[in-house]
């Protein structure tokens, strides 16, 4: 193929820093919108803001030896933090968490699989006690996802295929390590979380869509998200406790779990790494909304989605099986957006039975619903 001439290349030169540009402009608009709506609460006589806490000490329950192992190990001069249960001789279990969580999201998996398979739950780079890198070209999909092959690499020493299982933002990370990597995984299950082009469809298609996913453009900006999500001594963790569209209360919890993500995200630099993954979005690559060719994944593959989650749509379900040859699905009853804690046992029944390969794949989005009762 001859190579663009360069006029051509001066035009999509110019083209792409004019979409960047755009969307940096729906940053700083969607910023401003965010600071004249709290005007008011700071004019308010007599409202104050919630003071921040200074959280020194980790809770307890962080160190709980019930969970596993708490293990370090380097991987490109990144030191990752993970937790581990079960035995080495069982197939390996890899559990990546979502935004505003770590390695503690997986504690019902740590407990409830360990007997079967071998679970690992790191925290993801930037989040936890993994480094914290703080420029975002450390977060790029490339950067992240060679250093999860290698993770895996260095655990799995007898270069045996594991599982993956990913939350939110975990779970867009596996899916690019399920397609990029397939000869590492035997299995993949998606917990809440479209193919990483369906949602970013899903965010980007239309004027609405943009508005309601503002805050994934107010990343672009430095600083200020990180402030932002730690105002009001963590509000962000409070809500993670209240009812989330289900019809568990979350925070009849233990209070030691909130107080382990308060204390676990109370720095700004804890959030750093977090904001980084959506800093580097690819908003303004608008071909996504025309791209129709599919890369079909070549591994077995589970849709697990709660009946209440308000976040994920039947039809972005229905759109990321099309990526995928053969899966599975479920629909998990009295569940929102993070089934996993919120129904833990009957996940777990689910997960330990798809790994085992006891339930039934279909080609067919019309036969693959299935309702746990």
């Amino acid at each position: 193929m001859d190579e663009e001439s360069l006029p051509v290349k001066l035009f999509r030169l110019v083209m792409e820093v004019l979409r960047e540009a755009k969307v940096q402009g729906f940053a700083l608009a969607f910023t401003g919108l965010r600071v004249v709506s709290k005007l008011p609460a700071y004019l308010r006589p007599g409202k104050k803001a919630v003071e921040e806490k200074l959280r020194e000490n980790p809770p307890e329950c962080l160190s709980d030896p019930m969970l596993g192992r708490h293990l370090y190990v380097k991987i490109n001069n990144t030191k990752y933090h993970y937790v581990e249960s079960g035995s080495r001789r069982h197939e390996m279990v890899l559990c990546l968490h979502d935004f505003s969580d770590f390695w503690y999201g997986w504690r019902k998996q740590l407990r409830g699989l360990s007997g079967s398979f071998w679970v690992v739950a790191p925290d993801l780079k930037g989040f936890g006690d993994t480094e914290k890198p703080f420029l975002a070209r450390h977060y790029t999909d490339q950067v992240i996802l060679e250093e999860l092959c290698a993770f895996i690499g260095v655990l799995q020493e007898s270069h045996r295929k594991v599982v993956i299982i990913g939350h939110g933002l975990g779970g867009r990370i596996a899916w690019k390590l399920a397609e990029k990597y397939p000869h590492l995984v035997r299995k993949f299950i998606s917990i809440s979380t479209p193919h990483p082009t369906i949602w970013l469809k899903h965010v980007m298609k239309s004027w609405r869509s943009i508005f309601e996913n503002r805050w994934l453009y107010e990343c672009r900006l430095p600083l200020l998200p990180e402030r932002e999500l730690l105002g009001n001594d963590l509000e962000i963790i409070d809500q993670k406790f209240k009812k989330t569209g289900s019809v568990m209360d979350l925070s009849a919890f233990s209070n030691f779990d909130k107080e382990a993500y308060k204390y676990t995200f109370s720095r700004q630099q804890d959030w750093q790494g977090p904001v980084n993954y959506f800093r580097n979005l690819p908003l303004a690559d608008s071909s996504i909304l025309k791209l129709e060719q599919k890369k079909v994944i070549e591994v077995e593959t589970l849709f697990l989605v709660g009946n209440l989650d308000p976040r994920v749509s039947l039809d972005m379900v229905s759109q990321s099986a099309e990526y995928v040859s053969r899966f599975a699905v479920k629909i998990i009853n009295m569940s929102g957006y993070s089934p996993h804690q919120e129904q833990s046992e009957a996940v777990n029944q689910i997960i330990h039975q798809f790994i085992k390969g006891e339930l039934s794949f279909t080609t067919k989005w019309s036969s693959m619903i299935k309702m746990i009762k």
